[in-house]
């Protein structure tokens, strides 16, 4: 059954179909309502494995189409594959455009935003209007990281730590308007922060984003690290920023992005240039400084 003719049983489908409070729309399950727009030439509904690129535009039923969300970005189809688009991705073929509405709850806005700041209501019906411009396969999706590895760099990075905190099951803190994230694992020994001046000793355990692997260890080196805050290039950025957010006898998570970690260059054999790392730090010690009596 070639599609034009699935198309016309998808026709008389509507009529069959419970009806939709909705005008020209088709109510599918759980109070999800479709209208098709456009249907393209593609053959196949997206598989897990697929990566999608999508056109998206959605808004609150009654107001402005857009104010919510207005993108064209590439998803993983496993991750989209729940709520309203659990429905979309068993319909939707490469070139097809339709319209869904379906409640606030329904769309899965994390995977949607990434890291796009949206204030989404906690209640109301989501009108999304969607293209599924390209169906891509995995060996395809690698492709394209490659290319934004080598061409747009940063681009590649943010994929990378956003997919990282994607798979945490735990929540992170966003350090500022940074990339740099943290959470702390452990209750502080003392609550005072660390001072220019001030001798920390700390234990640390680096890895890389992309393939966990360990690179940076000072359990493995021998001995815990100590410094004087404050003296010049002691650690990378990043290590000192996570002592800044440490009190004694603490421990956190960082992902430092490249320009908290090793830049541009990287580290030769090691650590990729333009590549955000993982690193577990544990402050130990803090010697205080002595303060100047007047």
């Amino acid at each position: 059954m070639n599609k034009w003719v699935l198309a016309a049983c998808t026709v008389g489908l509507f009529i069959a179909c419970n009806s939709s409070p909705y005008d020209g729309y088709k109510r599918l399950d759980d109070d999800v309502h479709m209208h098709l727009h456009v249907l393209g030439d593609g053959e196949e509904v997206p598989k897990d494995g697929d990566s999608l690129l999508f056109h998206l535009r959605s808004g609150i039923v009654g107001g402005e189409i857009g104010e919510l969300l207005s993108t064209e970005e590439w998803y993983a189809a496993k991750d989209l594959r729940k709520g309203a688009f659990g429905n979309v991705l068993q319909k939707i073929h490469e070139g097809d455009s339709m319209s869904v509405i379906a409640s606030v709850q329904q769309w899965p806005w994390q995977t949607l935003l990434g890291d796009k700041v949206v204030e989404v209501p906690d209640s109301g019906m989501v009108q999304m209007e969607l293209s599924l411009v390209r169906i891509g396969t995995e060996a395809m999706r690698l492709m394209e990281n490659e290319r934004l590895r080598t061409s747009e760099p940063y681009i590649y990075e943010r994929k990378l730590i956003h997919a990282y905190l994607k798979q945490e099951k735990v929540p992170f803190q966003r350090w500022g308007s940074s990339d740099m994230y943290y959470r702390l694992k452990t209750p502080a020994l003392d609550t005072i922060a660390v001072k220019n001046g001030d001798v920390v000793t700390i234990s640390y355990r680096g890895k890389n984003m992309e393939d966990g692997i360990v690179f940076d260890d000072t359990k493995r080196n021998g001995m815990p690290l100590t410094f004087r805050m404050g003296d010049k290039d002691q650690v990378m950025k990043g290590l000192g920023y996570a002592i800044e957010i440490l009190r004694e006898g603490q421990e956190g998570v960082f992902l430092f992005p490249s320009e908290f970690a090793f830049g541009e260059k990287g580290v030769p054999g090691i650590v990729d240039p333009n590549m955000p790392v993982v690193y577990t730090v544990r402050l130990d010690k803090v010697e205080r400084a002595p303060k100047h009596v007047k």
